[in-house]
């Protein structure tokens, strides 16, 4: 009796493991990784726009122009700086950045651009066991006011001319003075009159994010931000449920089902 049941128990878990497998490889189809510039394996589940339909997701499509990688987000194009398949996450550049010390993103993109889950996120597991869900960006945020001060919190940017803005006729009173901090900006951290211009965001570890010279500020944008596409909705969950990725103990992506 006790054999008759060890051996349903095993082939109960036979079946199971095959039909793991058969769902995992229907909804992960073998295809060779595409290559772009310096991203030399761009696979599931992301494409290149020419690649076969069945090769990775729309929703993760990226673009290969003048042998560089590509993104659109929010209608702005950003490089692609590296695919980390192994955490889950993938890093971005401003494609409007120019190679001089005072260039700066035109236009904001932080944490509230992403409270969707969907396609990517800024928060990930950064550990297995236990899983810690934490940020993988932090933002960048440009103020901009109409009199210089010192503070422990902002970063002035006043040497780069293009980003103090000043009238035709000289007159001081108009003259906007600019400032920079990394982190998290308090209400209070906001003088009077002054405004946000914009928030960017970079995955830069700072070790000490007070104090911010203007060359480390740079350095943090030209090293850009991570998304994370760990939570997902996919197609091989039930509708309106969400997807969790993790790895294998063979290095293979697999799908989990939140119940």
């Amino acid at each position: 009796m006790l054999g008759e049941t060890f051996l349903l128990e095993c082939l109960s878990s036979l079946i199971l493991i095959q039909l793991l497998q058969t769902s995992s490889a229907s909804h992960n189809p073998q295809c060779d990784p595409s290559a772009c510039g310096r991203i030399p394996n761009i696979s599931y589940p992301f494409r290149l726009r020419e690649d076969p339909k069945h090769c990775g997701y729309s929703s993760y499509e990226l673009v290969c122009d003048n042998n560089i990688t590509s993104l659109d987000l929010n209608s702005h194009k950003y490089h692609v700086q590296a695919i980390n398949y192994h955490n889950f996450t993938i890093r971005l550049v401003d494609a409007a950045l120019k190679n001089d010390s005072c260039s700066f993103p035109q236009y904001s993109l932080f944490r509230y651009n992403f409270t969707n889950n969907f396609p990517y996120t800024i928060s990930s597991y950064k550990q297995r066991k236990p899983r810690i869900l934490a940020e993988v960006a932090l933002p960048i945020t440009f103020v901009s006011c109409p009199y210089p001060f010192n503070s422990s919190v902002f970063s002035e940017t006043a040497r780069c001319s293009h980003k103090v803005y000043a009238s035709n006729d000289s007159n001081s009173s108009t003259r906007r003075y600019t400032y920079v901090k990394a982190g998290d900006l308090n209400v209070t951290d906001v003088r009077d009159m002054c405004s946000i211009d914009i928030i960017v965001m970079t995955s830069w570890p700072f070790k000490d994010a007070n104090n911010l010279s203007l060359s480390e500020i740079r350095g943090s944008l030209l090293y850009g931000f991570e998304l994370s596409w760990f939570t997902v909705n996919s197609s091989i969950c039930k509708k309106e449920k969400s997807c969790y990725l993790d790895v294998d103990e063979r290095g293979s992506i697999q799908y989990y089902s939140k119940s």
